[in-house]
């Protein structure tokens, strides 16, 4: 079996929302997947200000450094395709990411504590129109997901961080892959 011949995953969707932070998925696995997932495709990439409201909402409190680290990461990826480093995106351009696959792993018995990994793809539009030219294709990444106060939270607690485990990498063709946990996300609904 591989994850492109297994059925896809159907995400759950957020109950409710906060300063753009998607919110409201239940404490189990599905959840805290869906919960990143919805994180990842929701995240303001190019306002830092905004990025910063929802991080706030979506940060453990266990974990305040979270939220300066993301929010650098916003402003070093502005100036990078040379915007200002603070600031609005700049009208008509935005980013819009797509989760392909998933792989969770709890990191603790209770499963209160599991680890995401992401294969993403992200693309740009440009303010004249017209689509990206140069999109960021399988992308991979990991976020530690934290039930805490009755919703998932974004945590890089070192004591978690610590037991961080590394996939094999994604391909939908790849017996390997499935056997690791990875799963197709299904965008239909």
């Amino acid at each position: 079996m591989t994850p492109g011949k297994a059925k896809a995953v159907q995400l759950l969707k957020s109950k409710k929302s906060q300063d753009g932070a998607p919110l409201g998925f239940p404490k189990n696995g599905m959840g805290a997947i869906s919960a990143a997932v919805a994180y990842w495709e929701e995240y303001a990439w190019l306002d830092d200000a905004m990025a910063r409201r929802q991080l706030q909402v979506l940060v453990s409190p266990d974990s305040p450094q979270t939220i300066d680290k993301q929010v650098s990461a916003v402003r070093t990826l502005r100036e990078g395709v040379g915007l200002p480093p603070s600031g609005p995106a700049p009208a008509g351009v935005t980013f819009s990411t797509v989760v392909e696959a998933v792989r969770g792993k709890s990191l603790t018995k209770d499963g209160g504590v599991v680890q995401i990994w992401l294969e993403y793809d992200r693309y740009a539009t440009k303010p004249e129109g017209g689509g990206d030219d140069d999109p960021f294709k399988d992308q991979s990444t990991d976020i530690i997901m934290k039930w805490q106060d009755g919703e998932w939270r974004i945590t890089e607690e070192p004591q978690y961080v610590k037991l961080r485990t590394f996939p094999v990498s994604y391909d939908p063709t790849s017996v390997p892959a499935r056997q690791d946990g990875w799963l197709r996300v299904d965008h239909a609904n």
